[in-house]
C-alpha cells in the first residue's frame, strides 16, 4: 500500500562506480513514483547509507533515466520510495536498472586517459626538442 514506507534494497553483483539509475512503472492501476532517494552502501546489512541522489520522477509509464551529479562506489543500493503521484492503494515499480562502472572499466580507462596524456607531454617534448635543434647548414659556432 502506498501509506506504508516502501524502501527496497538492490545487491549487486560487484562493486559499481554507479552513474545512473532508471525506473518504470507499467502497472495500470497503481500508483507512480514521484520522489525518491538512492543510498549506497558497500556491506550489508548496515546503518550507514551514503545518499547518491534524490530525485523527482513524472507520472508516465515510460522508462525514466536519472543521473547522479557525483557518481560513487557501491555494492548494495537501498531506493527508498518517498512520495507518489496519484491515489491508488497500490505504488509499483515495475523495473529498475543500474548503470556504472565495475572497477575495471574504471581502471581501464584511467590507464587510456594517462596513456593520452603521455603521448601529449611527448609530442611536446619533440616540438621542443626540434626546434632548439640548430638548422641544417648553419653555424653553431
Amino acid at each position: 500500500p502506498c501509506a506504508a514506507r516502501k524502501w527496497v534494497v538492490i545487491a549487486l553483483p560487484e562493486d559499481i562506480k554507479v552513474d545512473a539509475i532508471a525506473i518504470s512503472n507499467r502497472e495500470l492501476f497503481s500508483s507512480s513514483v514521484r520522489e525518491f532517494q538512492l543510498l549506497g552502501s558497500m556491506r550489508y546489512p548496515t546503518d550507514l547509507w551514503f545518499e547518491l541522489g534524490k530525485f523527482e520522477a513524472n507520472d508516465t509509464k515510460n522508462v525514466q533515466e536519472f543521473h547522479m551529479s557525483t557518481p560513487n562506489w557501491a555494492r548494495f543500493l537501498k531506493l527508498r520510495l518517498i512520495s507518489h503521484h496519484r491515489s491508488e492503494h497500490y505504488c509499483t515499480l515495475s523495473s529498475v536498472a543500474i548503470y556504472g562502472q565495475t572497477v575495471m572499466d574504471d581502471f581501464s580507462e584511467s590507464m587510456e586517459l594517462q596513456e593520452q596524456q603521455m603521448e601529449v607531454m611527448r609530442q611536446r617534448m619533440t616540438s621542443a626538442a626540434s626546434s632548439d635543434a640548430p638548422a641544417a647548414g648553419t653555424d653553431a659556432a
